[in-house]
């Protein structure tokens, strides 16, 4: 008898999974439904983890990032004096979020971002990869800024690939190849620029972002003298705030790109990038939390049989109530995997044995009737 229950709460385990895996290949594969898998891959419990941290509890200020808003900055000549302001207020490492793409008619504005990539060796510029190939796993071509063929700076890829639906973003990258040569991200050049060492190997893979809400303070271009505090030993940014074109999706909420490298620069520093639990130990896990909750499904059923009281023991197992208790469990143990979150920055996607679990009624009524009807035969 024991071995007999024991054996059904493992096969109905795994047949709500067959289910989840049935559900999950049509959604994938049929293309009406783009829109729901594009949901489904996109989904994240780290997003949730965000949501309660951000509104629990303040954002810490950041102590070596900050923002220096150019939105409002149109010409190359406003962009030079900024930088030069920055440097003279005394900044670790600026980061210059634009590319200076060919020659303008300005050609004063042209000399004095010259001189400033000429003389400034604390200052990260960005470019752009372009054209992946998907067959070599690399990119084919990049923009520079047109001074980089002449002068010898610093620099770094800002690429950000945009998905069909917008696509959440979770991660940058660290490194890519482009032409056969493994080149460097603008936010692993700041950090290691900043740091004075290698804080993380240069890789072909992402960065999972630490996205704990934290302020940057920003700081507006003719602000910057009076403001020296907010500059001083720090990393400088600049980037605009307020640009719709570089504005996107992240875990909280709306963002510009500038703020996008910022946190991606801190989790650099803190040494603090979300681990994700994946593959193997995913699936092990899951189905572990599966067959527990089918177990406990199990003996609450047992327990509402044994009521004396009729009236009890048609409340405690209608439906409504199950469900109530289902509904803590899983709660439960969504609060156990944002503590393990919050204090090792470690996020297990508990998507998969949610959605197993919501499926496991299902499952018990067809393993029951399946064994019914062998038992007849």
């Amino acid at each position: 008898m024991m071995k007999n229950r024991h054996v059904r709460h493992l096969i109905v385990t795994m047949l709500a999974f067959v289910v989840v895996g049935i559900f999950a290949l049509v959604t994938l594969n049929l293309s009406f439904l783009n829109p729901i898998a594009q949901v489904v891959k996109d989904f994240s419990m780290t997003d949730i983890y965000y949501q309660i941290l951000r509104d629990t509890g303040e954002p810490r200020e950041s102590r070596a990032v900050t923002i220096v808003d150019m939105t409002e900055l149109y010409s190359r000549r406003d962009l030079a004096h900024v930088l030069d302001n920055i440097g003279e207020a005394g900044a670790k490492v600026i980061g210059v979020d634009v590319v200076f793409e060919g020659l303008k008619e300005d050609t004063l504005g042209d000399a004095m971002i010259l001189d400033v990539a000429k003389e400034r060796k604390d200052v990260v510029f960005s470019y752009k990869l372009l054209n992946y190939v998907d067959d070599s796993l690399q990119y084919a071509d990049a923009v520079h800024s047109f001074f980089t063929d002449s002068e010898t700076v610093t620099e770094g890829f800002t690429n950000m690939e945009r998905n069909l639906y917008g696509g959440m973003k979770r991660s940058l990258s660290l490194g890519r190849r482009c032409r056969g040569e493994l080149v460097s991200s603008f936010i692993l050049q700041v950090a290691n620029l900043y740091a004075e060492r290698e804080v993380m190997p240069l890789e072909d893979k992402d960065l999972n972002i630490n996205f704990s809400p934290m302020r940057f303070p920003v700081v507006a271009p003719d602000s910057i003298v009076g403001n020296e505090g907010l500059v001083c030993d720090r990393i400088v940014l600049l980037g605009a705030m307020k640009d719709e074109y570089d504005m996107h999706y992240t875990p909280l909420g709306k963002m510009a790109g500038v703020e996008l490298l910022a946190y991606s620069v801190q989790t650099l520093l803190q040494q603090k990038e979300v681990r994700k639990v994946s593959g193997f130990w995913l699936w092990v896990v899951s189905f572990v939390l599966v067959w527990l909750t089918q177990v406990m499904q199990g003996r609450y059923a047992a327990f509402v049989s044994r009521r004396r009281n009729r009236f009890a023991r048609f409340y405690l197992g209608t439906t409504f109530v199950k469900g109530i208790v289902t509904f803590l469990w899983m709660a439960l143990l969504m609060g156990v995997a944002f503590v393990v979150f919050a204090k090792w920055d470690v996020s297990f996607n508990l998507g998969w044995a949610f959605s197993a679990i919501a499926f496991l009624e299902a499952a018990r009524g067809f393993y029951d009737a399946c064994a019914h009807s062998w038992n007849k035969e």
